[in-house]
């Protein structure tokens, strides 16, 4: 019997959701057992026949899941939660925009997740707008109020400014951080490798080789560059700092789609054709492909399943469920 639960918490970016997640752990299970994870690794540890032997039977563990992808719920909901849930808390974080998409999406594709939101998940909304003492405790710290208190303290309406308004005279560096961006809106949430940033870099501006090589460096430089009125550059290292893997600020992702007033940027064929082709790992290809349906894109999201069914080792998470969502 299933004697633990998934607590979601959801928002749009910089709402503050990972922070909650992490201070409510701290706060309410002082004494667990923390296990980060992806929810590939998820996947495939719960495949494990050892699964249960893994857990203590006297010390509450609890796996944190930060930022998923659709493609993450949906890996979810193919018997993952099932696997763990009897031996572990599961605490997760989403932006409510997907969560929104995949519980209107209605599809047999998307049905593992929309079970999990619906059967499986406590979610808890996190509030992006700032309450009047976060308002003064910003002031207090000499932090300029924005638009919401972590995106207060970060400079997201800042970043988002450098990244739209530099398209011209810093054209290599925003093209870059466009690269990104739109990986992230393909359904792409995990960190990548600077190779991959690379090769995503090159397609998506059309560069030679031999351009590529002495421009990457400067376009690189300019997006992870700090701005004196910000608390992050465009760019990060992830894990905070300590791997050499990049993330892409998601505040600007989630400009480029429209939140908080801002001017949404089409995502066209170009560039899920740019990301669709440079990260061809079948797990990528799988989030790619379920992001695409959801954005009614069908020809696209055909083609990355089969992409990552067809590339996917025999018993590989990601491949299993794509061949379930093109079945």
């Amino acid at each position: 019997m299933v004697k633990n639960s998934l607590v979601l918490l959801d928002g749009p970016p910089l709402s503050g959701v990972t922070r909650s997640m992490d201070e409510t752990v701290r706060r309410r299970l002082p004494n667990a057992r923390l296990a980060p994870f992806t929810a590939l690794g998820l996947a495939e540890f719960s495949a494990r026949s050892d699964v249960g032997a893994q857990f203590s039977s006297v010390e509450q563990t609890v796996l944190r899941l930060d930022d998923l992808s659709p493609a993450d719920l949906v890996l979810l909901g193919h018997g993952v939660l099932d696997d763990v849930l009897p031996h572990a808390l599961v605490m997760a974080t989403m932006a409510t925009a997907w969560c929104e998409r995949l519980l209107k999406d209605g599809s047999a594709v998307t049905a593992p997740a929309r079970a999990v939101l619906v059967q499986y998940a406590k979610r808890v909304s996190v509030a992006f707008a700032m309450t009047p003492r976060e308002e003064a405790a910003l002031r207090e710290m000499g932090f300029p109020v924005s638009k919401g208190f972590a995106e207060s303290i970060v400079g997201g309406e800042s970043l988002v400014r450098r990244y739209r308004r530099r398209a011209r005279s810093h054209r290599e560096g925003h093209l870059l951080v466009q690269a990104a961006v739109d990986a992230r809106r393909c359904g792409i949430h995990r960190p990548l490798g600077t190779e991959e940033m690379y090769r995503l870099w090159c397609v998506f501006g059309d560069y030679e080789h031999d351009r590529c090589c002495l421009a990457f460096p400067r376009a690189l430089d300019w997006a992870r560059a700090l701005p004196r009125d910000a608390g992050t550059g465009l760019l990060v290292h992830a894990a905070g700092g300590t791997s050499p893997h990049w993330r892409v600020l998601s505040y600007a992702a989630g400009a480029d789609d429209g939140d908080h007033g801002h001017e949404p940027r089409p995502l066209g064929d170009h560039e899920r054709n740019a990301v669709l082709t440079s990260l061809p790992d079948a797990a990528d290809q799988f989030a790619i492909g379920i992001a695409a349906h959801l954005h009614d894109r069908r020809d696209t999201a055909k083609a990355a399943l089969t992409q990552a069914a067809e590339a996917a080792a025999q018993g590989h998470p990601a491949g299993a469920a794509a061949a379930a969502a093109l079945y």
